[in-house]
């Protein structure tokens, strides 16, 4: 571009500024029936059909992007909104396990204050921490060891939610079999290895209760000639150097007799479902407080058992 432009376009500019200033110093000054503002007004009026079809042009494109902007807003309060529930429902379900666990250990405690043991006996609670995966055994793996007082042959009982006849869910889960320093195994009394010591409420009879392959609780050496009734229940004798008495076993589910048999064949439901336990409880009992010679009273009868 030439200099002699350029200088032309600046000073046009340079004018029509000076242009501006005088109109708007005349526009300020002037009464409102002066020449400019009359002007002025009729610029308006024939500028405003323009304006009134441009607003109603954009009136469409306006409403489109208000409809745009609270779509996109109710999307991400949609968004955020599904967040909150889903720590809300992660919150529900973790509460939901918490009083589970608190109902699980207030049962444990019941049975701890109910039971009567051996003077100077001592509980720790432990959770289950592993199952013995086939039917051939039967055991649990529990988060306590002998740094925790715990050692072989102790007494465990534990509780569970209410299962069949066994209205209570309370009573002898087995006893320690290994330990290390932070877990221990305890074998079920529904092993096939296991043998209690166990009496039946009413008649008195006196038995061994163990366990079988079919998870069932069979109890042997009941002379045949004592009565039996069906909903006894059936509580550890005390007799041995391992099981406090009276620790409740389960219910009397059926009775049977063989001629050639000179013991009768009874079968025991145990009060504790095996299936579903996940907290037990030790009895650390003195080793001069074993077995023999503790007096005391038994549990409550479950409900739906007569003794």
């Amino acid at each position: 571009m030439s200099p002699v432009k350029s200088a032309w376009r600046r000073g046009i500019f340079v004018l029509l500024i000076i242009a501006s200033l005088a109109l708007l110093t005349v526009s300020f000054r002037e009464a409102e029936a002066g020449p400019v503002h009359d002007v002025r007004h009729a610029f308006g009026s024939l500028l405003s059909p323009l304006q009134e079809f441009g607003a109603r042009v954009a009136e469409p494109f306006q409403d489109g992007y208000e409809w745009f902007k609270s779509v996109w807003s109710a999307k991400k309060k949609a968004e955020q909104l599904e967040e909150q529930l889903d720590v809300l429902q992660g919150e529900v379900v973790r509460l939901e396990e918490q009083a589970e666990e608190n109902e699980r250990l207030k049962a444990l405690l019941k049975l701890r204050d109910e039971g009567t043991y051996p003077e100077g006996a001592e509980f720790e609670v432990a959770q289950v921490i592993g199952k013995s995966p086939s039917q051939w055994e039967a055991w649990v793996r529990i988060n306590k060891g002998s740094d925790d007082g715990l050692r072989v042959n102790q007494p465990v009982v534990g509780a569970t939610p209410t299962v069949g006849e066994s209205a209570v869910g309370k009573g002898l889960v087995g006893k320690i079999v290994t330990v290390d320093a932070s877990t221990a195994v305890v074998q079920l009394i529904t092993d096939t290895q296991s043998a209690v010591a166990g009496k039946i409420q009413g008649s008195r009879a006196e038995g061994i209760v163990h366990g079988s392959l079919q998870g069932r609780l069979l109890m042997d050496y009941v002379d045949r000639d004592l009565a039996v009734d069906t909903k006894r229940v059936v509580v550890t004798s005390g007799y041995g150097e391992l099981y406090p008495a009276d620790i409740p076993i389960g219910l009397v589910v059926s009775v049977g007799e063989e001629t050639i048999n000179m013991f009768k064949n009874i079968e025991v439901q145990p009060f504790v479902d095996f299936r579903v336990l996940e907290e037990v409880m030790v009895l650390l009992v003195p080793e001069n407080a074993l077995p023999g010679g503790t007096t005391a009273t038994t549990l409550a009868t479950p409900a739906g058992a007569t003794q």
